[in-house]
């Protein structure tokens, strides 16, 4: 029956050390989101440099087309070349 009172001071506590230490907390974080970012970007261009750049849907449509083309062009040659 304790057990509530007691996790109640133990956040109550844990709040009270957050906010007595929020220019340090804050500033923690700030580095931590810094490195983040850097670890983003680094993984991004490592990737770009390892992987080609993906073609966007309008050009996959394009080549998509093509080849559509091209099979109906081979049809019509072979059915004109059976008559």
């Amino acid at each position: 029956m304790a057990l509530p009172f007691i996790l109640g001071l133990a956040i109550g506590a844990g709040a009270v050390v957050a906010f007595n230490n929020k220019d340090k907390l804050k500033e923690k974080s700030m580095q931590l989101l810094e490195k983040s970012k850097d670890l983003a970007t680094q993984t991004i261009e490592k990737t770009k440099e390892i992987c080609p750049m993906k073609k966007s849907e309008k050009e996959n449509i394009e080549v998509e087309n093509k080849e559509l083309l091209w099979k109906r062009l081979l049809l019509i040659q072979e059915h004109q070349e059976m008559f």
